[in-house]
């Protein structure tokens, strides 16, 4: 039985599953990480974790999942897993959660892809694919603020911009509208310049959508990319499992 632990920001989502099924899953808020979580009857092979959130809360866990003495591996990006190749410039700069989930889709898809995670943080990442070479490349991308982000930054830093709900209005007719809309245009732009680079180099390719906001995204966007969409919210675990199962 495998641990998979995906520390984000804001969130931790976690998975108890062996080589076929998931027994357990669920998530808490990244700052509850030093409560007791973990609650099973199983014993557990081995456990996987992501970490993108601070140094004292992977160690703050480290302590609580001593209990289950068993390895406990810390993932960090790699040059080459299987057959997806990192061409990030400094591995050891790219974030965790990013080189999981492209793990994930070069283990799901045939296609080159643009990766959407869309919490705390936005990135949009390029994944390409050499048919011949059955090859993948995790060939970077852009980070954006999320849009719970974006609204406590600019209700923070300025002194009239409150943190309201707004909707997308081209053109914004009042400020709440204007900065949901500055986001949501943001993340589209990107997306399809990403998406458009993609098709360019092989004709084909797949959106992948993650992370919290990742409807409230594809609800925007345009029919014809929808089709070539998919929402998979679990990319991380999904990640740590392909390590798991090796």
């Amino acid at each position: 039985m495998f641990l998979l632990i995906d520390i984000g920001n804001t969130k931790t989502k976690w998975m108890l599953r062996d080589h076929k099924d998931v027994y357990k899953q669920d998530s808490f808020l990244t700052e509850d990480i030093d409560q007791d979580h973990f609650v099973f009857d199983v014993k557990i092979q081995k456990i996987f974790i992501s970490n993108v959130a601070s140094f004292e809360k992977e160690a703050i866990l480290k302590i609580k999942l001593k209990k289950f003495l068993c390895p406990i591996e810390f993932i960090k990006p790699q040059k080459k897993c299987n057959h997806l190749l990192n061409d990030y410039e400094d591995i050891t700069s790219l974030g965790t959660d990013r080189w999981l989930s492209a793990l994930s889709v070069s283990h799901s898809t045939q296609k080159a892809a643009v990766i959407v995670s869309v919490g705390t943080a936005v990135t949009i990442d390029y994944l390409s694919f050499d048919k011949n070479k059955n090859l993948f490349t995790f060939e970077g991308g852009v980070i954006l603020p999320g849009l719970h982000l974006t609204k406590n930054v600019l209700s923070q830093n300025t002194a009239h911009l409150k943190h309201d709900e707004g909707v997308l209005q081209i053109p914004a007719i009042n400020t709440a509208n204007a900065i949901q809309s500055g986001f949501i245009l943001s993340v589209l732009g990107n997306l399809k310049s990403f998406y458009d680079l993609a098709w360019s180099k092989s004709k084909d390719a797949n959106i992948i959508l993650s992370g919290g906001d990742a409807e409230y995204i594809y609800q925007h966007l345009t029919e014809d990319l929808k089709r070539h969409a998919t929402i998979k919210k679990d990319l991380v675990l999904e990640g740590l499992f392909v390590l798991a199962n090796r």
